[in-house]
Order: C-alpha cells, then sequence, then structure tokens
C-alpha cells in the first residue's frame, strides 16, 4: 500500500530545493528542454515547489528493496504504458483499464517464470517526450514538435503547439489524480516516468528531515538515451536522488560511456539502485549487447537489466505513420535473453509500451503494414510513438518466456 502525503504531519513533511540549490540545477547543461517563458515557468515551479510530493520516501526505499530483489535474481519486472501518456486519461475507469492490462501481464509473466513481479507503470507523469527534430511537417509547411502535453498540444495547429509553462500545474493535478487513484484501490504498480522536463522535476525533489534527497514526482525515474550525456542536468539529478534510477542504453552506448554512468548513478554499487533498460534494436541486439553486459559485470554494479523491444525497431508505414513490426519487437526480446544468459546475468523484465485499447498501431511483420491504424483514429490512437495493444503484449512476455531463465535460486 502506498503511503497517504495526507496524513504526513505538516512540520516534518518533506521540504523542497533551496532556490540556490535550484539556481545551481538550472546552470547545468540540459538537452531537450522547451524554449518557453522562462518568467512564467519559474512561477509554476514556484507553486510546484510548494505542493505536496506526489509519492513519498518511504515508498522509494521499497521500491528498491524490490528491486534489489530483482538485481539478485529472485524476482522480475514488467514495467509498461504509454509512450506520451495523455493527462486527460488520468481518470478512474481508463487507469483501471492500464492497470488490468499490467496486471495480465504480470499473471502471465509469473506464471511462465515462477518469480514474483514487480508492476511498474508509465503512469503519473509520462508527459514529456524527447524529439529528434525541433519541427514536424504538415501540409506543406512544418510545425513545432509536440513534446507532451506537459509542454504543448499535439493538436496541429501552430498556438497549441506553443510550449505552454501553464501546463506544468495541470500535469501535477493529473499525476496527483492518478496517484490517489493507485492509493484509493491498493493496486501493487509504482509509477515511473522519463525525468525529461527539468521545470517539472527540480521543483518537485525534497529533502526529508533526516536529510535524504529524493524526487517526489515518481517513484522510479528514467534518464533518456537523448539525455544520458555524463555532465548533463538529468544525469547529474539522478545522481543525487534516493530513488531507485534507470538509464537507457541504446545503440550508440560503448562500454566505457556505460561505466562511467555505472560510476556516477551507483557509486556505491547497491543492489536496487541502478536499472538500465536496453533499447538497441532486434538487429544490433546479440553484437552491441554483450560488452555492455560484461563491462557492468566485471565492474561489480549489481544493476537490473531490462528490454525495451520497442524504441530500437520504429519503422515508417506506407502510409507515413510510425508503427512497429511485433516480430521485430519478438525477436529483440529473444535475443535479449539469450545475451543474458550467455553472461551468466539475470534478465530482470520488460519495458514496454503498451494501450488497453485494441488498436493497430504496431502489426505482425512486413506484410502487414497497410493494416496500421490511421492516425487519430481508432485504430491508431497515439499521439507520438506506437504500442503494443493486449494481444501482442502478451505476445510479448510469451516471447521472454521461450528463453529459459538462468537459474540464481
Amino acid at each position: 500500500m502506498l503511503a497517504d502525503p495526507s496524513l504526513t504531519d505538516h512540520d516534518h513533511s518533506p521540504r523542497g530545493l533551496t532556490e540556490d540549490e535550484l539556481r545551481h540545477w538550472r546552470a547545468l547543461p540540459a538537452a531537450q528542454q522547451p524554449d518557453w517563458d522562462g518568467w512564467l515557468s519559474r512561477r509554476m515551479g514556484s507553486a510546484l515547489a510548494g505542493a505536496p510530493p506526489l509519492v513519498q520516501a518511504a515508498d522509494v526505499r521499497r521500491l528498491r528493496d524490490l528491486l534489489a530483489g530483482v538485481a539478485a535474481g529472485r524476482a522480475q519486472v514488467v514495467q509498461a504504458g504509454d509512450c506520451a501518456e495523455d493527462p486527460a486519461d488520468c481518470v478512474p475507469d481508463v487507469l483501471a483499464r492500464k492497470l488490468g492490462l499490467l496486471e495480465t501481464l504480470a499473471v502471465s509473466l509469473r506464471a511462465r517464470s515462477g518469480l514474483p513481479v514487480v508492476r511498474a507503470g508509465r503512469i503519473a507523469g509520462q508527459f514529456a517526450k524527447p524529439r529528434s527534430k525541433a519541427l514536424e511537417p504538415h501540409g506543406a509547411g512544418e510545425l513545432p514538435a509536440f513534446r507532451g502535453h506537459l509542454v504543448n498540444s499535439p493538436e496541429p495547429d501552430p498556438v497549441l503547439r506553443r510550449p505552454d509553462p501553464m501546463r506544468l500545474l495541470s500535469g501535477y493535478q493529473a499525476a496527483a489524480n492518478a496517484v490517489t487513484f493507485l492509493r484509493a484501490t491498493g493496486s501493487p504498480v509504482w509509477t515511473s516516468h522519463e525525468a525529461l522536463l527539468l521545470d517539472y522535476e527540480l521543483p518537485l525533489v525534497r529533502r526529508t528531515p533526516d536529510g535524504e534527497v529524493y524526487l517526489s514526482s515518481t517513484h522510479w525515474p528514467w534518464v533518456g538515451d537523448r539525455t544520458r550525456q555524463l555532465d548533463g542536468a538529468h544525469v547529474r539529478l539522478l545522481a543525487a536522488v534516493a530513488n531507485p534510477v534507470a538509464c537507457k542504453v541504446g545503440p550508440t552506448t560503448t562500454p566505457e560511456e556505460l561505466l562511467a554512468l555505472c560510476a556516477v548513478l551507483d557509486p556505491d554499487r547497491s543492489p536496487g539502485r541502478l536499472t538500465l533498460i536496453a533499447r538497441l534494436g532486434a538487429d544490433l541486439v546479440a553484437d552491441l549487447l554483450p560488452p555492455l553486459v560484461a563491462a557492468v559485470k566485471a565492474a561489480g554494479h549489481p544493476v537490473v537489466w531490462l528490454s525495451d523491444p520497442m524504441h530500437g525497431n520504429t519503422i515508417t508505414a506506407p502510409g507515413g505513420q510510425k508503427t512497429r513490426l511485433l516480430h521485430t519487437v519478438l525477436r529483440e526480446i529473444r535475443r535479449f535473453r539469450e545475451v543474458l544468459a550467455a553472461e551468466g546475468v539475470h534478465a530482470g523484465g520488460l519495458h514496454l509500451e503498451v494501450t488497453p485499447e485494441p488498436v493497430v498501431e504496431c502489426v505482425t511483420g512486413d506484410d502487414d503494414l497497410d493494416l496500421v491504424g490511421l492516425p487519430g483514429t481508432a485504430r491508431y490512437l497515439s499521439t507520438c510513438d506506437p504500442r503494443l495493444n493486449p494481444d501482442q503484449a502478451l505476445a510479448a512476455v510469451e516471447a521472454w518466456s521461450t528463453v529459459p531463465q538462468l537459474s540464481t535460486r
């Protein structure tokens, strides 16, 4: 059961960062930040700094203990949810469907592996997205890229695409609604999101009365492949907080770079502290992953390794829609498992983009590309990357289970 922040004694509640600390963090280089009104964003940040924490330090410590069990080979993880979460979906009926799918995946994985499953949603804050280009084509012209509901609107309107700091507060309220629902239902699901937008994350850093610093926006933050610069604000922020943290590992990551990241994010080599999420692509994972796993193992970092078989396998359908081929996703999952087994390392679990809706954003194979739904219809609802529907997500769990798990018990 998640702790209820309303029951926290106000005189002993966690405090935010000081102005000097905020200035320090804002002076660090930070990729993928919106170009918006600095005065207004600071006003919104001040409001967030005075808001209740979304998660409690005790829950953060509990999740870290659970992930230590995963690192030791005693459990597995299913981390799943939307690519770009819509704050409008942080309402009971939609949340219940999302949690239902996550529970179905966890039950299936446990039945196949015999191991307990830690459930984490890309939920209650996955509202910001990094983009490869600042502009995207629209008709005969271009529009600012959609950067997630925390920044701008997905609607193809030049005015609505302008970054709007007011969205910081509406995003926080939506996340609070989701966390309240999780708490009220007694759900075993932990919240997670990419800690991308610093004007949202920094004001939600809290310091407990005993001096522990943690990120109260989510239980389990991660840094993305585009923002994992060693001297950047994203990595340095996650290095400073007590939460369990994760880092995406893309195809340009070298063993040397990964070891440097591990040294910053997990200096004490603490089980449950650091998760590495491999997003290498089905055609590259067998070649690129072994030296990365071997290097981290040799350095003594007791990390959790997750497979993200989604982000390295995105293609464009004939109609221009982004899609993913299910057979490619499943191939990366199997190859990830094979590599981890060959290296003598426990495969920690799956990181998936999924939806409980019966969409056709991903298709089985090349011959099915014409079946990809048209964006904006019931068959293609994502405002960013394509997600697996429930049947496809279960196929991913099945693919995971076809490779024998390394025995550590």
